[in-house]
């Protein structure tokens, strides 16, 4: 389950476009190791929560900057941003604890798969909500 990072992934904002791209990048990695541990038979625990704690400290700073700039422009949707920023770290940190330390192939495919739909839907549907706004406050 390879992320592609197409346009109609762009959300017009530059330093967003560039930060979805690194996220999809780090997706990438972390499926790519669970890839290479299904091939040997087992995932190796500390690369995968390496990958993932890198990928989840991402987005945690993506997450802070695109609310500071909604909010710097009065955007009218960003109390429901934030909220949705907030309810995907916590699920991502929740099955991040559970994976800690195992090498259970399902679980690291399980936290691969909810990070895969988190891109893909989030930029897709709530951050294309502020692209516009921004645009008109003189941010590309």
């Amino acid at each position: 389950m390879t992320l592609l990072w197409t346009g109609n992934m762009c959300v017009g904002i530059k330093q967003f476009d560039d930060d979805h791209r690194r996220l999809v990048k780090y997706a990438n990695e972390l499926w790519g190791a669970i890839r290479e541990g299904e091939a040997q038979g087992k995932v190796s625990p500390i690369e995968i929560e390496i990958m993932l704690h890198r990928l989840m400290n991402y987005a945690r700073g993506h997450c802070s900057h695109e609310e500071q700039l909604m909010e710097k422009t009065s955007f009218p949707g960003l109390e429901e941003h934030r909220a949705e920023h907030h309810r995907l770290l916590a699920k991502a940190e929740e099955m991040a604890q559970l994976y800690a330390g195992s090498s259970d192939l399902h679980h690291a495919k399980e936290i691969a798969e909810f990070v895969y739909n988190w891109i893909t839907q989030h930029i897709h549907t709530m951050d294309r909500e502020y692209s516009d706004h921004l645009h008109k406050h003189g941010i590309f």
